[in-house]
């Protein structure tokens, strides 16, 4: 509350005062209601990888709940780089709404890591607060003490496709591969772009024997 008094809200969009996106800038999120492959773009049911595309991801799914842009691409923004770690909280809310049935189907939720230096400078990881919100929608339990990133790399923000995927390859490690082996794992991140990231994970959760690997994120664009 004192906080709130001292550092009132203002919305990422038109700078009014009151909610990280107001009433009327929620009217410009354009939220995604027909899931896709990954990898081609084109529809599937419930996101799921079409057999033609399995050669070029690892990941067997992929839900999106908005579209990179407008208020959510300046949300995501500061959340990721100016550190307001309270927006997950209205960014979830806005964009994790009725769910569908399928999601529940995981054995758990694995957030996509930060190195712990950077996490460390930043103060929390946001695919893990994601993780939580989503976690407890779904009645799912979030597990950040499987996967970890044991590189420090440079931010994947304005690099070109492949040098993400350089950037991003094997910097990501199993810490127990008890729990993975046989279970339907849930990754997590706020935007997909390339999938570099998300493929990296998955590919390391594959190989210590889980079931699938599906992905959920909050955006999805450039």
């Amino acid at each position: 509350m004192i906080l709130n008094l001292l550092f009132p809200r203002r919305c990422v969009s038109c700078n009014k005062l009151g909610r990280y996106i107001c009433l009327s800038c929620r009217q410009k999120i354009k939220s995604v209601n027909l899931l896709f492959c990954p990898i081609c773009r084109y529809p599937s049911l419930n996101g799921v990888t079409h057999p033609r595309c399995r050669k070029q991801s690892v990941l067997d799914g992929l839900f999106v709940a908005s579209h990179y842009s407008g208020p959510v691409k300046k949300a995501i923004h500061l959340l990721k780089y100016r550190y307001v770690s309270d927006l997950v909280m209205e960014l979830t809310g806005l964009l994790f709404v009725n769910l569908p049935l399928f999601l529940r189907q995981f054995d758990f939720i694995v957030p996509v890591p930060l190195h712990p230096k950077r996490e460390k400078d930043r103060g929390f990881n946001q695919s893990f607060l994601i993780g939580l919100s989503l976690g407890k929608k779904l009645a799912l339990p979030v597990r950040r003490d499987l996967l970890f990133r044991c590189k420090n790399t440079k931010p994947q923000f304005g690099l070109k496709v492949e040098a993400r995927k350089i950037n991003v390859k094997n910097v990501f490690q199993l810490k127990s591969y008890a729990f993975v082996r046989n279970k339907k794992i849930c990754l997590v991140d706020d935007v997909a772009t390339t999938l570099s990231t998300l493929n990296e994970c998955a590919k390391v959760l594959k190989k210590s024997g889980a079931a699938s690997v599906y992905a959920v994120v909050l955006a999805h664009g450039k």
